[in-house]
C-alpha cells in the first residue's frame, strides 16, 4: 500500500471535509440561508447528501429554479459560511499539516479540487495558512458543473498537464469518488466513517501520513 501510494507524483486534495474541518459550518450556514423564506425546506435540510457540491447546485437540487430567489439564497449561504470562517469555526484537520509538508518534501506536487467559491476558499487556505502548499486550486467557479460531475478534475489535469496515472485524488465523500473515477483518476477516502466498494479508506490525516512515511 505505501509503495503504490508513495510513487504518485501529483496529489490532488478536496478541501471540505477532507482537509478542514467545516461540514457544520456549511451545514449551518445553508439553514440560515433558507430559514427566512423557506422555513420548512431549512427545517428538513439535510447536508450530508449534498456535500462538496457548489451552494447553487445545492439549491437547484433542492428545487429553486427561480431568479432572483436563487441568487439571494446563494448570497445569504455564503455570507452565513464566511462569517463562520471569520469566527474561527473552521478548523484543519489535526495532521493535514504535516501531511502536506512532508508530500511536499518528497517532491510531490499538490492541488486543491473544490466545489467551494474561490472567495470561500481563499479566505480559508489563508486564514489555515495551507494555501502555501498548493501548485494550483479549482474552485467552482472555473467548471460547468460540481462533483460528481467529473469537470473539476478534467480541468485540473488540462490546467496543469497532469498524466492521470501520476495522480491520486483524496476525498471525504461519495460524490468526490464519483468525480474522481469518472475523471479516470484513482482516489482514496479519508475523515469518514464511508465504506465504498474498490476505494481505500486512510482514516484521518496522521494515518495517511504513516502510510506514506512509515
Amino acid at each position: 500500500m505505501h509503495g503504490a501510494y508513495f510513487s504518485r507524483r501529483h496529489f490532488l486534495f478536496d478541501l471540505d471535509g477532507t482537509l478542514v474541518d467545516s461540514s457544520a459550518a456549511h451545514a449551518r450556514a445553508f439553514v440560515d440561508a433558507l430559514a427566512p423564506d423557506r422555513p420548512l425546506l431549512a427545517k428538513d435540510f439535510e447536508y450530508g447528501q449534498f456535500a462538496g457540491r457548489p451552494t447553487r447546485e445545492v439549491f437547484l437540487a433542492l428545487g429553486l429554479h427561480d431568479e432572483p430567489e436563487l441568487g439571494e439564497l446563494v448570497r445569504r449561504k455564503q455570507q452565513h459560511y464566511r462569517a463562520a470562517i471569520e469566527r474561527g469555526d473552521v478548523e484543519v484537520f489535526a495532521g493535514a499539516t504535516l501531511l502536506l509538508e512532508r508530500l511536499l518534501q518528497k517532491g510531490a506536487s499538490l492541488f486543491l479540487v473544490t466545489g467551494a467559491s474561490r472567495g470561500s476558499t481563499e479566505r480559508v487556505l489563508e486564514l489555515t495558512k495551507l494555501g502555501r502548499f498548493f501548485k494550483g486550486i479549482t474552485t467552482a467557479e472555473d467548471i460547468h458543473s460540481g462533483k460528481p460531475s467529473p469537470d473539476a478534475y478534467l480541468y485540473t489535469l488540462a490546467s496543469h498537464g497532469l498524466e492521470k496515472q501520476d495522480c491520486l485524488v483524496v476525498e471525504d465523500g461519495e460524490n468526490g469518488i464519483i468525480a474522481a473515477h469518472a475523471a479516470g483518476l484513482d482516489a482514496v477516502l479519508i475523515n469518514t466513517q464511508l465504506e465504498l466498494p474498490g476505494v481505500p479508506n486512510v482514516h484521518d490525516c496522521e494515518s495517511f501520513a504513516t502510510l506514506l512515511f512509515p
